[in-house]
């Protein structure tokens, strides 16, 4: 699940996940990758800050990165990793793990 889930609807997220792990196979595994945020708003504004850097490092404009982050406000809503894996195991998965973590992005293995 590449980048999806911040864009469902936190009243429906235990839902669709559930309905993920209710699909899987016994010992089964989802890939949950997910922009974060962070309780500390001195990490969320340099992990966001390095990350437009790295946007404009690789091409795009100080107007598309703002014309993308206002497409975007209200519509993304992250949640931070605690709250990721809290809701992983709500939903039943046994064991999870962060495999991957870039600034303000993570990506979670999680097993049935």
């Amino acid at each position: 699940m590449l980048l999806t889930l911040q864009f469902v609807r936190p009243l429906f997220r235990e839902r669709v996940m559930k309905t993920i792990y209710d699909g899987l196979n016994e010992h089964g595994c989802l890939l949950l990758i997910e922009k974060l945020t962070s309780e500390d708003t001195t990490f969320n504004r340099l992990f966001i800050d390095h990350y437009y850097d790295f946007k404009r490092r690789n091409g795009y404009s100080s107007i598309e990165i703002s014309k993308k982050r206002e497409a975007l406000e209200n519509v993304l809503i992250p949640y931070r990793l605690e709250e990721n894996v809290q809701l992983l195991r709500e939903v039943g998965y046994k064991s999870t793990e962060v495999f991957f973590r870039w600034y303000n992005f993570c990506g979670i293995v999680a097993i049935k």
